[in-house]
């Protein structure tokens, strides 16, 4: 088995236990280290694409572990600590007006649209092989577990993080458009993300520098914001614009002669049984 792993599948695989080690954090009352570690999650699955994409060589694996590992922490992981931050004192204010048993089972449908929407949205994409170039069909996942991980770090009202998550599911179904963090854009959500993990880390031991990080939570969040938002529009105009934005990011509109695992985002850009296979890939 191990021939069939690449460099980039190591990343994946941390990504997966990133998640798990989430959901354990917040399980043992540490909410604030599970927010941390999936913002870890992402700067690793970043990773993953940025490592597969220098590679050549087809690695079989990594087409179907990238999926997998992104249902874990960016579906389930989020989901799980969304219910463990709310589950027991409520959404707190504003009041719905619904009572704490109604508010668990709004978390319980809400939780449940932001898996059923990421699996379906991984699904979909393993299934036609990825987006193009330099765009995804619907958002991708790890921006909607981005976005829960800094509202909870920023305090936004549970019943707004809520409606944010309803949003997301909903931009992740849907036949809209999103950039891929390429570029300038994304090296600045990199650096932001690296930043942002470094100072929550050094905060837990210099509870001085606290506020640095909360800063960076709120940067982050409003970009994360911006391009839950005007990532249709962006993605419109880099489709009606590919040669010239392919210039200004440095990107290659040709496919290479033969994919890497994972895409930008690492969300399985080829996912197709590998040649010569076929059928279910168990």
């Amino acid at each position: 088995m191990i021939d069939l792993i690449s460099i980039a599948d190591v990343f994946t695989v941390a990504n997966a236990i990133l998640g798990f080690c989430a959901v354990v954090s917040a399980l043992e009352g540490r909410l604030d280290w599970s927010y941390t570690l999936i913002i870890m999650c992402v700067l690793v699955d970043g990773m993953d694409g940025l490592v597969a994409r220098r590679f050549a060589k087809r690695w079989n694996l990594g087409d179907y572990l990238d999926i997998m590992a992104d249902s874990a922490s960016f579906g389930l992981a989020p989901a799980v600590i969304l219910w463990l931050s709310f589950s027991r004192d409520g959404l707190g204010s504003p009041d719905v007006g619904i009572g704490l048993m109604g508010e668990r089972v709004l978390l319980l449908v809400v939780g449940g649209t932001l898996i059923a929407a990421g699996v379906l949205r991984l699904a979909r994409f393993c299934f036609e092989k990825g987006g193009g170039a330099m765009t995804f069909d619907g958002m991708p996942i790890p921006a909607a577990a981005l976005m829960i991980a800094l509202c909870l770090i920023v305090g936004v009202p549970g019943i707004i993080i809520l409606a944010l998550i309803v949003v997301a599911s909903a931009c992740m179904v849907s036949d809209f458009r999103w950039p891929k963090a390429r570029g300038s854009p994304g090296s600045l959500t990199g650096v932001l993300a690296v930043v942002l993990v470094t100072t929550r880390i050094a905060a837990g031991y210099y509870p001085a520098i606290g506020g640095v990080a909360w800063t960076m939570a709120v940067l982050a969040l409003f970009w994360t914001l911006v391009y839950v938002a005007l990532g249709p529009v962006a993605a419109w105009f880099i489709e009606g614009n590919r040669e010239r934005v392919a210039r200004a990011l440095g990107i290659s509109l040709a496919p290479p002669d033969d994919g890497a695992n994972g895409g930008p985002e690492t969300e399985a850009e080829e996912c197709a049984p590998p040649a010569g296979g076929g059928g279910d890939p168990k």
